[in-house]
Parts: structure tokens; sequence; C-alpha cells
């Protein structure tokens, strides 16, 4: 039986996915990016009275996703009450790579023993570099290489798709194929739901420097 998800716009962030090479280190400009994306219909113009780095969705966008369970039916262009919709930004990648969480994100698990951090907001969020020792085994990684599964992301390039709940659709592998060319190897996804309502920021936070936390 074909359900409907209704999209309700509440002053709460209801998510994106992000879309990000697998190597963090991977920097692709936002017009090459947006190039790629348009010509395979999955963004088309950009939002007026933006920085230019924000899309409407393209006309097969729902062909390059895959939606858990159900068809969705999710506003595509402004309500006229200013409330959230359904749209794609291309930030300016940073210098460096930054880790991207929000409150739906998970503690991290080693990658070497799998040891969870439950801690990991303590004394504050980790910077994308940070450098974190296991409690556990003793291992020293980047904050960046913890495993997050999907509640958070880590990277330079970052495709932001705006306003789709966590797990409420994927994208397909063939989406992430035409983007291998330009990064040079895979991509993954995640997702993110900010703390507050806030819109999203058009650029990624900038980074700070590298520390070591225990």
């Amino acid at each position: 039986m074909l359900c409907f998800a209704v999209r309700l716009l509440m002053p709460i962030h209801t998510g994106r996915m992000l879309l990000l090479p697998r190597d963090p280190y991977q920097a692709i400009a936002s017009d090459e990016l947006r190039r790629t994306l348009r010509a395979a219909e999955f963004l088309s113009e950009p939002l007026p009275a933006e920085d230019g780095r924000a899309f409407f969705v393209g006309t097969r966008f729902f062909e390059w996703l895959t939606f858990a369970g159900c068809a969705v039916r999710m506003p595509l262009r402004p309500p006229a009450d200013g409330g959230a919709f359904c749209h794609v930004r291309l930030p300016d990648p940073p210098d460096r790579p930054v880790l991207l969480h929000g409150r739906n994100t998970r503690p991290p698990r080693c990658p070497d023993c799998r040891a969870p951090r439950r801690s990991w907001r303590e004394p504050q969020p980790p910077e994308a570099l940070v450098l974190w020792t296991c409690p556990a085994c003793g291992a020293t990684r980047p904050a960046c290489d913890w495993d997050w599964k999907e509640s958070a992301g880590c990277g330079r390039s970052v495709v932001w798709i705006e306003e789709v709940f966590p797990g409420e659709a994927s994208p397909s592998p063939a989406l992430l194929r035409i983007l291998e060319p330009l990064s040079g190897g895979p991509w993954r996804h995640c997702y993110v739901q900010d703390d507050s309502g806030a819109s999203s920021p058009s650029a990624i936070p900038r980074p700070a420097g590298i520390r070591i936390l225990r």
C-alpha cells in the first residue's frame, strides 16, 4: 500500500543529507560540482537572493535518491510563510577537513577496537583534526577517522541536501558513481540535524588547530 509522508513545517530543523568523498582531504571546486549535478538534472537554477551556492532541485532529483518505504511529498519551492523546503547547497570547501555533526550524532567508535567514545561532546564538540586517544586500546587517531556511522560526516567538499530526515532517503549508487571522477574515489553519505531551527549556513565552518584529547 502506497503511503504518503507530508512534510510539516516546524521550527526545529528536519535534517539534511550530506554527500562527501570518503577521503576527507579531497577538495572539489563548487562550480565543478554544480556543473556535474546540473548535467545530471539533480539540481537546477540558483535560489534568488542567495549567495550563488544554493539551488532548486532538478527534474531528476527523485530519480537519484531512494526513499525508505513511501513516496514523499515535500515543498520544492519556498513557501509563502518563509518555511523550510527541499533544496541543494554547495558550500565552498575550507582549507582543512571539518567535522559536521548535530543533535542526532551518536558517540563514534574507535577504528581500532570499536570502543565508543561516549564523552565526545566534552569539553566541546571536536574539530575534525583533534587527536583522540582511545581509553580502551590506547590508539590515537584524528576525530575524523573515528566511525561516526551515518550520524556525522567529515570532509572539505560537501553536497548539502536540505530537509531530509535522517534515514528518510539515501543516494542511489548511480548518483555516487557520477561523483567519483571528481574526487578520484568513492563517496559516502550521512545525516545531520541542527541543534536549533537556524537556517543552513552558506559555508562550511572553518576548522581550528590540532589538539590531543584523552
